[in-house]
Order: C-alpha cells, then sequence, then structure tokens
C-alpha cells in the first residue's frame, strides 16, 4: 500500500481515555498468489479495464489491481520481486501491541514498551515510531490530591452554582485567599533562542533564589472591578513584642473587620468566598461573618482550581519581577523585606481592572468542567 496512507482507528466510546490520533501507515497486506495474480493479468489483457476486472474481484482493491498489472511486465518466471524499502525493525503487531500498552496506561516507559514487542529493538527505534504516529510524552499536570467524597462535594457544589450567569459571577462573587510572595520565586518562565545544551556555557539561565524572605498576603476581588489593597499579615505580638505563634484566627477576624464592611457595602446580593482553612472556618470569624449578614459560600475541599484569584496571584508575582527584576540578587535581610512588601503592593495597584472581570466570567466555564468530569480534576 502506498506509505501515506493513514490507518483508521475504530471510534472510541466517550466513556474511555482520550487516544492521541495516530499518523501510522496502513497495514501491509498479504501478497497475492500466482493464481490470482494471473487471473487479474489475463483479465486485463482480455481488454478490460480496471474497473471492470474490479467489479468480478470486489475483494481485491482497486489499487491492488492496477499495481499488479503495472508491474507484470517487470517480473521474472511470475515471481513477484522483493519489496522495496528497508524492512521494518519493528513488524506490525509488535507496533500494534506496544500502542495498547500506551493506551492502557498511558504512564508506560520504553522499558516496557520494549518487553511488550517480542523482537530486540534499540530505543531509537521505538521513539521514531512514537514520533511517526504523532505520540509524545506530556509532563503531568499538579493537582491536590482527591478523593470520591472531595470529588462528590465538587460535583454538588458545582450543580449548586451552575444556574449563575457569567454577569452574576462577575456582580455577586467576591473572591479572597491568602498567598506567599517569597524573593527569587513566581517569575514567569524565561525563553531563549540558545540551544539547552549552550545555555550552561554561555550563562544564559533563568535564576532563582532557595528560601529568601518572604511575606503572606491577603486579598480579595470582585469581576465588578471592586478590590482591596494587597495588605500584609503579620503574627499577633505580645506586650513585650514577642511573636507569638502564626497567622490565627483573631488575625483574620481583624482584617475582616476592617476590610469587608467597605468591600461589600451595597451589594445586597454579595456571596463572600473562602477557602477552607481552619483560620476561616474558627468560630469567631463564622460567628462574625453571619451576624454582618454576609453570605458565605459553602467551598468545597482541596479546590484551589475553583478559586480564579490563584491566577491573580500567579500574575501579581510575574508582574512584581517585571517591575523589579532587583529582587533576585538582593540579600536576605530586612530591608529587602520591606522592599518586597512595597514592590509587591506596587504589582497589585498595576493589575488592570479588567483582568478581574475577565477572571470572575470563566466560573461558567469552570462550573461545567467540574461536571463534566463528575466532580474531579479541571484544566484550570
Amino acid at each position: 500500500m502506498p506509505p501515506n496512507r493513514v490507518r483508521q482507528l475504530p471510534r472510541q466510546p466517550s466513556s474511555t481515555p482520550y487516544r492521541a490520533p495516530l499518523n501510522l501507515p496502513r497495514r501491509r497486506g498479504p501478497q497475492l498468489d500466482v493464481y490470482t495474480r494471473t487471473k487479474i493479468t489475463t483479465l486485463r489483457l482480455e481488454g478490460l479495464k480496471y474497473k471492470e476486472i474490479h467489479a468480478r474481484l470486489p475483494h481485491i482493491p482497486f489499487g491492488t489491481i492496477a499495481s499488479t498489472c503495472y508491474l507484470e511486465n517487470k517480473r521474472e518466471n511470475n515471481t513477484t520481486s522483493p519489496r522495496s524499502g528497508r524492512p521494518r525493525k519493528i513488524s506490525e503487531d509488535d507496533r500494534d501491541r506496544m500502542f495498547e500498552a500506551i493506551y492502557g496506561n498511558p504512564r508506560t516507559k520504553i522499558e516496557d514498551l520494549m518487553d511488550a514487542c517480542d523482537c530486540q529493538v534499540y530505543r531509537q527505534s521505538i521513539w521514531r515510531l512514537l514520533k511517526e504516529a504523532n505520540m509524545r510524552k506530556w509532563r503531568c499536570m499538579y493537582r491536590p490530591e482527591l478523593t470520591d467524597e472531595w470529588a462528590s462535594k465538587r460535583l454538588q457544589w458545582a450543580l449548586t452554582w451552575q444556574n449563575l450567569t457569567p454577569e452574576e459571577w462577575k456582580l455577586r462573587l467576591y473572591w479572597s485567599d491568602e498567598s506567599t510572595v517569597e524573593r527569587g520565586k513566581g517569575a514567569r518562565q524565561e525563553w531563549t533562542f540558545t540551544r539547552p545544551k549552550y545555555q550552561a556555557e554561555t550563562r544564559d539561565v533563568q535564576t532563582f533564589s532557595y528560601k529568601g524572605v518572604k511575606q503572606m498576603f491577603w486579598a480579595a476581588f470582585s469581576g465588578c472591578g471592586r478590590r482591596t489593597g494587597l495588605i500584609p499579615l503579620y503574627p499577633p505580638v505580645n506586650e513585650e513584642g514577642e511573636i507569638v505563634g502564626g497567622i490565627n484566627r483573631w488575625v483574620i477576624l481583624e482584617l475582616y473587620q476592617s476590610v469587608l464592611p467597605t468591600l461589600i457595602n451595597g451589594n445586597e446580593n454579595a456571596v463572600f468566598m473562602q477557602d477552607n482553612a481552619p483560620v476561616h472556618t474558627a468560630y469567631v470569624v463564622r460567628d462574625w461573618l453571619r451576624d454582618q449578614d454576609f453570605e458565605v459560600m459553602v467551598w468545597p475541599p482541596h479546590s484551589p482550581d475553583l478559586n480564579p484569584i490563584e491566577n491573580l496571584w500567579a500574575l501579581l508575582k510575574a508582574k512584581i519581577y517585571e517591575l523589579h527584576a532587583e529582587l533576585h540578587t538582593m540579600p536576605d535581610n530586612d530591608d529587602t523585606l520591606e522592599y518586597l512588601v512595597a514592590c509587591a503592593q506596587e504589582a497589585w495597584s498595576e493589575i488592570d481592572l479588567s483582568i478581574l472581570e475577565n477572571l470572575a466570567i470563566t466560573m461558567p466555564h469552570r462550573v461545567k468542567e467540574i461536571i463534566d468530569n463528575k466532580g474531579w480534576y479541571t484544566s484550570y
């Protein structure tokens, strides 16, 4: 068969995992026996056209009939010439077994594929076959671990909020969260025209620091353009000025009391979102929110992919180093920490309000993915 003919696979049911399209030559069929080949050439000598021969022998492909007649004059003693081209290192049966191994376990290794075929081949032969089939390995997405119970809660959350329109997501919801900004981390991935094998030699690399100074921040926003400032969170201190513990419920309560009434003022249909961190679900925080008549969204566990403020944190950290690349090389001391806080707040103010709206209106797509995936992982 011509080498550019694509082999068609049976359509997979929707419940099976996604399969990458194969771009493989169709399997070579068995060669015609002498009797069939003689019958085809005899009919051709009688004056029949290829279509007429194919009508009499419908089980033989039209192209095979044409090529049999074309090559008749090149045969000696009615013997078929050897097929052109170098024989494949991997047989078609071995190839099929390897692909079935990949479909059964997408994380299968090259060593497993070598064991799946009976022939002894080099790793390069398998890599060449996979490249020909348009198959490659991708880095697995990092996602929080989910259980059936947590997936069920995520699905229930999506079913509860699925009827909100993009405009309602934009006007009603107020998203909040904490995030830690650390010096030397969070910059965007950089790209270069220098080949990887020369990057170390030319020092054309993207650097990061180990355990730089860091600061935790809190912020909230809505898609209608309202947002808080980027507020640094500090642990409580005693009368002697000594730090007592970490960020606790009293720190969060004081923060909410000073920020939320102004943020949500005048929006009677507002829904406040916070995750299930213990400092958020503490009784003093929960009771205060209830006393203020704030509607608080029941948040499903292990669901950072449903909170658009997570995307905002990534944009913030990239913006910091876009504005202040000097942070990469600064020493880790109190002055750098103070400078880091100022840079982060400046970067927060530089984020365009249209980004907040765009993040808010992604929620219908996130909800749909949750429902489609039965509460399991999304692409966000």
